[in-house]
């Protein structure tokens, strides 16, 4: 009753209207920075606040928008959050209640945002593409109105890596090979620096005047007064094998941080490098919290690590979903597929890992090692190394058993191949799994596709190139091993996909232009159906009907009378089936994606949901709870509902006054001048600077800015009492 309800609720929600597909998490970071010791991120078009302290995550908030490319605190108010994004727009958020305040136009596309805390000076670099050439401009823009003053410089060639100094008087950027500064009260512009090949970072410190920059093959220049023209004092570092993509300097020292490719943080220390490996994926950002006691590292595979300079280890990860690199080799394409656990969904991280993502508390929690292989980095000038690779996996109804294909072809060598079945460890831990059986090599070429069942034993399909498809089933002993149980052969040559029935009575097997119907109980064939397109991607069988998708056509055959119940074309990426006889085709149209409910017997579609999420979907499963969970060609995952799901974190951030604070702490109270308060005479300050050291030093300013007396009070004295 219970399977029946929840399959009845799910086809009313999927039937509805407003359905859309909900960002669950997944993405590149595509902004980053610090207001004070609380990290801000942006990811797709969420903004996530966490606490560099104790990695709390403090709040989150749809930004609208998935083109952020600048974040700063409004030096007028720190309760005013200043984004900007790719289509020009500036956009104010109150962070007392995030609120959008206001959002202007720009330019035509915004790519950095400039602020000086000390001189609260603005300043916004737009780019635009005038007859097939970028045109970079700055505009400095009035912090009271939001308005633009004026152009302060228009540059004709590509720029980049903009950084504002500390006085707000000097902006300094790269152009190719060259630093370039330009001074925003005369506009006049000079080089700085003059590099042999092109520029890749740079970052500059916040209270002396001190420069570094990096280019493509890692060395890191030091510039002291970079804001001297005719100034050529350089200082060179270099252990960096490729491209620095990220550097940051102290807040309370010299020492500056760096990090690319090679996943390792470098502390430079009087020209010494230190270091700390082995940090995940490659550095693409470093950040230095006000504290001076830690480093933000944002890595390439979407993983913040917070580190401690006290240990010089990594003191916090923080992690939604491991985002696979760009550098995949052809010849062996990682699964991009989703496999469910009860509320958890499966899906490759990095090369031979495959990670556990819980939809309820959306959240990674673990990354399970398939392959046992260590990561190397590479160069990049050479092609990236060859790693094996999970090219398939599935996971058991009950999900007890998992079962894997990893495969490593650099071309060159022999390709190897390897099929794992995974048992559950019986454990509290549900995501740990223990390999009781590898096969190498399952097939002769490349197995197409993995299916995993149950007949009169766990049962598993394999298909390949080499004209075969294979059964293997497990022993009836607990946790028994695997065996070749049956191969399959057709006269139609290679395999593309299979299909176990619910009951496990029989199996499709779908070849180059036919698709065979075969029994399990004796492997005999039973009927075969004649395919007009050569490849089928997906398969299901669901009571009579056997749906089949390939790459532009959908087709669904009855298997009574082994006829064509009815076939529609459409750009078809996924195909997911449902446990109430119906099934949702993802159709990509442009960079959208576009969800069609269909039933078994008719060729309409029983609901069409546009743009349910951006991208192609390259895999879709069904959690606990009814809940559709897609993921898309840039590894974000949707949830397919009416409303959305609950937010990640429900506590706003909280703000107040820096001046009520120092009331409440001192107890000082406002009396009018010709009130005398009674305080003895040596030492006139005695009783605020008692609650000064009483009070928490994190939320005090310097001592100087509250009350020049009382800095003069606990210093010694020059002249001898």
């Amino acid at each position: 009753h219970y399977f029946i309800q929840s399959n009845l609720s799910m086809m009313d929600e999927l039937s509805s209207e407003g359905l859309t597909g909900h960002y669950l998490g997944g993405g590149r970071v595509s902004c980053s920075t610090l207001v004070k010791d609380d990290l801000f991120l942006v990811v797709k078009s969420n903004l996530l606040v966490y606490s560099t302290r104790n990695a709390a995550l403090l709040h989150v908030q749809c930004l609208g928008t998935s083109q952020v490319t600048g974040l700063s605190v409004n030096p007028l108010n720190s309760q005013q959050l200043l984004v900007t994004s790719k289509d020009g727009y500036l956009t104010v958020w109150d962070m007392t209640d995030w609120t959008q305040m206001r959002s202007d136009k720009m330019g035509s596309s915004v790519s950095d945002l400039l602020v000086s805390k000390s001189t609260q000076q603005f300043f916004l670099v737009t780019k635009q593409t005038v007859k097939s050439q970028e045109v970079t401009t700055i505009k400095k823009v009035d912090l009271s109105t939001l308005a633009p003053i004026s152009d302060i410089l228009i540059i004709r060639k590509p720029c980049s890596n903009f950084q504002i100094s500390p006085c707000g008087g000097f902006i300094l950027f790269t152009r190719d090979t060259r630093v370039r500064v330009i001074n925003t009260c005369t506009c006049a512009t000079f080089t700085r620096y003059t590099h042999d090949i092109e520029l890749s970072a740079a970052t500059l410190h916040c209270k002396d005047d001190v420069a570094a920059v990096a280019d493509a093959e890692g060395k890191i220049c030091i510039l002291g007064n970079w804001n001297v023209k005719g100034n050529e004092e350089v200082t060179v570092h270099h252990w960096h094998a490729n491209r620095v993509s990220g550097m940051a300097f102290a807040p309370r020292s010299q020492v500056l941080f760096s990090g690319g490719l090679e996943s390792v943080l470098v502390k430079w220390l009087d020209g010494q490098p230190q270091f700390l490996p082995r940090i995940g994926g490659g550095i693409q950002g470093v950040l230095c919290p006000e504290s001076g006691d830690t480093v933000v590292l944002v890595t390439d595979d979407s993983v913040v690590h917070i580190v401690s300079l006290n240990t010089w280890s990594v003191k916090f990860k923080l992690c939604n979903v491991l985002r696979r690199g760009d550098d995949e080799c052809p010849r062996t394409a990682a699964s991009r597929e989703l496999s469910r656990d009860s509320s958890h969904v499966l899906m490759t991280s990095s090369p031979g890992h495959i990670q556990v993502y819980d939809v309820e508390e959306r959240k990674h929690i673990a990354d399970l090692d398939i392959t046992n292989q260590n990561k190397c980095t590479g160069h990049e000038k050479n092609k990236k190394l060859v790693y094996i690779d999970v090219t398939h996996f599935k996971v058991s109804e009950d999900g007890e058993w998992m079962a894997t294909v990893e495969r490593r072809d650099d071309g060159y060598l022999t390709p190897e191949s390897r099929l794992k079945f995974w048992s559950r460890v019986p454990e509290e831990d549900t995501t740990k799994f223990t390999m009781v059986t590898c096969i190498e090599p399952p097939h002769n070429k490349v197995v197409t596709s993995l299916t995993l069942g149950h007949t009169s034993h766990p049962t598993a399909v394999t298909t390949s190139t080499d004209h075969s498809a294979k059964v293997w089933m497990c022993t009836e002993e607990e946790g028994g091993s695997w065996t070749l149980e049956q191969t399959l052969k057709h006269r139609n040559g290679p395999g593309f996909a299979s299909v176990l029935s619910a009951d496990g009575s029989v199996v499709a097997v779908a070849y180059k232009g036919a698709t065979v119907i075969y029994s399990t109980s004796d492997w005999e064939i039973k009927a075969e159906i004649p395919q007009n397109i050569g490849r089928v991607d997906q398969m299901f069988l669901t009571g009579y009907y056997l749906l089949s998708s390939a790459k532009d056509l959908i087709s669904v055959w009855d298997l009574t009378s082994l006829s064509l119940c009815w076939e529609v074309s459409a750009n078809v990426s996924y195909i997911l089936s449902l446990p109430d006889k119906t099934f949702l085709a993802f159709v990509s149209r442009k960079s959208v994606t576009d969800a069609f409910l269909f039933g078994l017997k008719t060729a309409a579609p029983l609901a069409v949901h546009k743009f349910v999420c951006p991208g192609a979907v390259s895999g879709a499963c069904v959690v606990e709870g009814g809940r559709v969970v897609v993921v898309n060609s840039e590894q974000e995952l949707y949830q397919l509902s009416v409303d959305p799901p609950p937010p990640l974190a429900i506590t706003p951030r909280e703000h107040v006054d820096t001046a009520t604070i120092f009331t409440e702490l001192l107890k000082l109270q406002i009396s009018p001048s010709t009130e005398r308060i009674e305080v003895k005479s040596h030492n006139p300050s005695a009783s605020k600077a008692t609650a000064i050291l009483d009070t928490s030093s994190h939320i005090l300013p310097p001592v100087s800015s509250i009350c020049a007396h009382v800095l003069s009070d606990l210093l010694p004295s020059k002249t001898p009492s």
